[in-house]
């Protein structure tokens, strides 16, 4: 099958200051040959006070498959964690940053329902994939995230909560990369980070923009590059 590969980089900026951007995060996003999707972010808070590597996968239909997670904060390594979802569970193992023994638990898991976070905007979208867009209102979200911090400014196992979205329909949407035709989605995620405005993709959910209406910032997708190549041989058989 072909393979897709899609690299780009959002910026942040005050919601009332629009020109007064900064470098957000970089992404790779593929389309693999087995139709799972896979997105490799480097995200970078303004002043380095955290930043986030994160490789993380999902099925087709974007159930989530595994992910891996490494974070600096303030200056320091703050860990690492690895999860694969296995049949009725999801494995999650945490490497700390002072040499501690490696920390491994499992908890129930149910993928139909079920999302995994790992904070990168690139596959922000990927958690919202699972709701009904056909039902109108309020649907709920459960997520078992790695961290206990709105920002994912901590590693761990993380915690399961539940939150709020509601689907708003399709709507284009202009950034700086293009024009993109987007799901439109209205997160509540409470005292995490209040009231999220959200438009990704139709095809791959990439996250185009985000409106985060407590912290009064935006993050915005800037440059945006697909690239297909076949399931043929560039340089013949031989």
């Amino acid at each position: 099958m072909p393979f897709t590969r899609i690299t780009g980089s959002y910026v942040t900026h005050p919601l009332d200051a629009p020109e007064r951007t900064a470098d957000w995060e970089d992404f790779i996003l593929t389309c693999n040959p087995d139709g799972s999707r896979t997105a490799m972010t480097l995200s970078r808070f303004p002043g380095n006070s955290i930043v986030r590597q994160v490789m993380q996968t999902v099925e087709a239909d974007f159930t989530p498959r595994d992910g891996f997670a490494r974070l600096y904060a303030d200056g320091r390594y703050a860990g690492s964690v690895v999860r694969q979802v296995t049949g009725g569970e999801v494995t999650s193992v945490v490497l700390g940053p002072d040499g501690a023994p490696i920390d491994v638990s499992a908890f129930p898991f149910e993928a139909a329902r079920e999302v995994l976070g790992y904070h990168p905007t690139a596959a922000e979208g990927w958690k919202l994939m699972k709701l009904d867009r056909s039902v109108p209102g309020v649907q709920t979200i459960e997520l078992l995230t790695t961290s206990l911090t709105w920002n994912g400014g901590t590693m761990g196992h993380g915690r399961k909560v539940e939150m709020p979205v509601e689907y708003l329909g399709e709507e284009d949407m202009h950034v700086p990369a293009g024009t993109f035709a987007c799901h439109r989605f209205l997160w509540r995620t409470g005292d995490i980070d209040g009231d999220l405005d959200i438009w990704v993709t139709r095809k791959d959910a990439l996250m185009v923009r985000m409106n985060g209406y407590a912290k009064g910032h935006a993050y915005v997708l800037a440059r945006c590059e697909e690239t297909v190549f076949p399931d043929t041989n560039e340089f013949g058989d031989y």
